[in-house]
């Protein structure tokens, strides 16, 4: 056999053994599908800027088969959000796990303490919705080179925020698409200020919202006709709320809106009537319309937060008013003061209030025309 054929023969021989012994070699490579870090996302909706702080407990189970009973208490993070910060604002925390004194399966219930801090008392014209959301940890614990350590981490979903049934595995990774969330909303009632709990004096007489009605005539003086005006109000409600929230929005006769839940509302008003809305959450987006009204020509004033806007109004006669567009009502005063024209001059160009003037006037004239014609019709004789 030739040297050449003897050495092909042995290089054929060694890459079959390793060969070989790769395929019975042990893998050390990581599994993708574990993870041993766990984090927690605090979801928080506000309008009104209230900072607080919010915190978890994890309950270690000591019922049930393969569950590893000696303590080992987890640490849970805090979370707090700052005044600044409104809207829907998400931060995430880590839990903290001891060192396992044991290898095996450990299995905690992780829930969010009913009180943040500092604490709410839910009345008539604040409320903090806690979370009612609960979720399953197990963690796997294995002996390692220098003792214990975590092999996996799995959290999986008991209930929602609405404390519902609900199944199913979360992501806990320190990304964006962590699910082992809590969702908590503060919500005020507009209009009562910065201190729900001593409402601003305006509240009173404005509520939430409040829309006025006045009607003047085109040379600018005051009229107040029986002629009924129709309004539509719409309500986007902030994240975390809807009508019931503040327990119902009211009109200004105290009756609950049930028809505002789909988010609209109408309603009549006559000069010198308004309607007062109470129960409406600050962060509201509302637009107020009125409906066209012949001979009439609409305008309006609009205070959202306390702040004036800029006024609104419409150049011809008989067309729909836009009063308010898609504005946010504020803690402060919300007000639409909405100004009717009544267009009292007929084609004649006589004004109607100073037409039975005119007409006396007119008599008079022709009386006169007539007596002197009377008395020269005598003289002639």
């Amino acid at each position: 056999m030739s040297m050449n054929k003897m050495f092909k023969k042995v290089l054929a021989v060694v890459a079959a053994g390793a060969m070989t012994m790769g395929m019975a070699m042990p893998t050390f490579a990581a599994d993708p599908g574990k993870t041993t870090e766990a984090w927690i996302t605090k979801t928080y909706n506000t309008e009104a800027g209230k900072a607080e702080k919010f915190s978890f407990t994890a309950e270690q189970v000591k019922t049930g088969t393969g569950i590893i009973t000696t303590d080992a208490a987890v640490t849970m993070p805090e979370i707090s959000f700052t005044d600044t910060e409104t809207g829907k604002t998400s931060r995430r925390g880590k839990i903290t796990f001891p060192t396992y004194p044991e290898a095996g399966k450990y299995e905690y219930t992780v829930k969010e303490i009913q009180t943040a801090d500092p604490a709410v008392v839910n009345g008539d014209h604040e409320k903090m919705i806690m979370s009612g959301a609960e979720y399953t940890m197990d963690v796997y614990v294995t002996d390692g080179a220098t003792g214990t350590e975590i092999s996996n981490i799995v959290v999986n979903k008991v209930k929602d925020d609405a404390g519902q049934t609900e199944t199913g595995k979360v992501d806990i990774g320190n990304t964006d698409t962590n699910t082992f969330n809590f969702t908590n909303t503060y919500v005020q009632e507009a209009g009562t200020g910065t201190d729900p709990t001593d409402p601003d004096p305006t509240y009173n007489k404005f509520g939430s919202l409040n829309v006025s009605k006045k009607i003047v005539n085109a040379n600018g003086t005051t009229t107040t006709p029986d002629d009924e005006f129709a309004f539509t109000a719409t309500f986007v409600f902030p994240d975390g709320t809807d009508a019931n929230t503040l327990g119902g929005i009211k009109a200004a006769n105290g009756d609950t809106v049930t028809s505002v839940e789909g988010g609209t509302y109408t309603f009549k008003l006559k000069a010198n009537e308004n309607m007062k809305f109470t129960g409406v959450p600050v962060g509201t987006t509302i637009t107020v319309k009125e409906s066209a009204a012949k001979n009439y020509k609409g305008s309006a004033e609009i205070t959202i937060n306390g702040t004036k806007l800029t006024p609104v109004a419409e150049t011809s006669y008989n067309r729909e008013l836009t009063a308010v567009n898609s504005q946010k009502l504020g803690q402060k005063q919300n007000t639409v003061d909405v100004t009717n024209t009544y267009n009292d001059v007929p084609v004649t160009g006589i004004i109607m209030n100073t037409l039975p003037y005119v007409l006396m006037i007119a008599l008079c004239g022709v009386a006169l025309i007539a007596f002197v014609g009377f008395k020269r019709r005598r003289l002639q004789k």
